[in-house]
């Protein structure tokens, strides 16, 4: 069944995935190794964020987007979801995403930066907080994971032409950010009301 398309660009995962079928001995690889590789692309995209050397960082981006994308396709496709498998999906990015925001330190305000950092993590945890209703994970909002992830490999094309873009684009995150928490929780809250109207009394 194809997804419907929605605001944010964590849908577009299953375009990639058709690509990523063709490659030969995939029902072979374990998705908690490619969880957990992940890590080293989200370190090398902070390091090469705090470096300044933009083409790093955007080839670093797309790996780590590759290998998350292929980490989910594996688990769900041949049959390979676990619960640790659940647990390792979160573990490195949630760690890796503190480390990406960290490494903007020498090109923004270190205000922004810290909004940014609590941001953050707020958009993660509205995105999960409904699964403690008995709703699903929300991936709506224009500054989910994948999303601030394209929106610096984006700023880092513009910074290597030497333009001043991370003064706009990281308060411009915070409020992508904000909207992306306040999507997350009126989806959660529509979906948790319609859950109760649908169950019988």
């Amino acid at each position: 069944m194809t997804p419907k398309l929605d605001l944010g660009l964590y849908q577009a995962k299953y375009s990639l995935r058709a690509l990523l079928r063709k490659i030969p001995g995939i029902n072979q690889l374990s998705p908690n190794w490619l969880s957990c590789s992940t890590i080293i692309p989200g370190v090398a995209t902070a390091y090469c964020l705090y470096q300044g050397w933009w083409i790093g960082a955007i080839i670093a981006i797309a790996l780590r987007m590759l290998l998350s994308t292929l980490d989910g396709l594996v688990a769900e496709e041949f049959d390979k979801k676990s619960p640790l498998g659940a647990y390792l999906n979160r573990l490195p990015g949630e760690i890796t995403d503190l480390l990406i925001i960290l490494g903007l330190f020498p090109h923004g305000q270190l205000t922004w930066i810290i909004a940014l950092i609590i941001l953050t993590s707020w958009v993660q945890t509205f995105g999960l907080l409904g699964l403690t209703a008995g709703s699903k994970t929300q991936s709506v909002g224009p500054c989910g994971q994948t999303d601030r992830l394209a929106i610096i490999a984006l700023s880092c094309i513009v910074a290597a032409f030497g333009l001043p873009v991370w003064q706009y684009v990281i308060p411009g995150m915070c409020i992508g950010c904000g909207l992306t928490i306040l999507l997350r929780i009126f989806r959660s809250i529509r979906d948790i009301t319609s859950n109760q109207s649908l169950t019988p009394v």
